[in-house]
């Protein structure tokens, strides 16, 4: 029965450790990244702002494809903002007061399912731009 453990557990490391993992592609890099970027450079803290800004400056040149689809992911973004759930922990600090973290918040709006659904549509409609000529 030991025996028998034992070679199951080895059978299941080696199919685990030969899959690859699973990379994102390209597009789907870019569009998420234009949207946790379009977050960031909503912040009112200049330095996210800036940041942000960069980020999606970046994404915009190297991108393929139309530029107002993957604006539309910003739209998305811009939604949800707006209805404020900002991530907020107590502060250390200061215990009466809370910490924002928009960071953490920008970072995760990609999970959200209003951004999640524009993103999809937005990669859907430029992943032929990004397929190799």
């Amino acid at each position: 029965m030991w025996e028998m453990r034992l070679g199951v557990a080895a059978c299941l490391l080696i199919v685990t450790a030969s899959c690859p993992a699973l990379a994102r592609s390209a597009v789907q890099r870019d569009v998420e990244g234009y949207a946790i970027a379009s977050c960031l450079a909503a912040q009112d803290q200049p330095y996210l702002k800036d940041q942000g800004d960069g980020w999606a400056s970046v994404i915009i040149q190297r991108g393929k494809g139309e530029l107002d689809i993957i604006t539309a992911v910003a739209v998305a973004v811009k939604a949800e903002l707006a209805k404020g759930g900002m991530a907020v922990i107590r502060s250390e600090t200061e215990p009466t007061r809370d910490k924002t973290l928009p960071v953490l918040y920008c970072g995760e709006i990609i999970d959200v399912p209003s951004v999640q659904a524009a993103i999809n549509r937005a990669v859907k409609k430029l992943a032929p731009s990004y397929r190799p000529q």
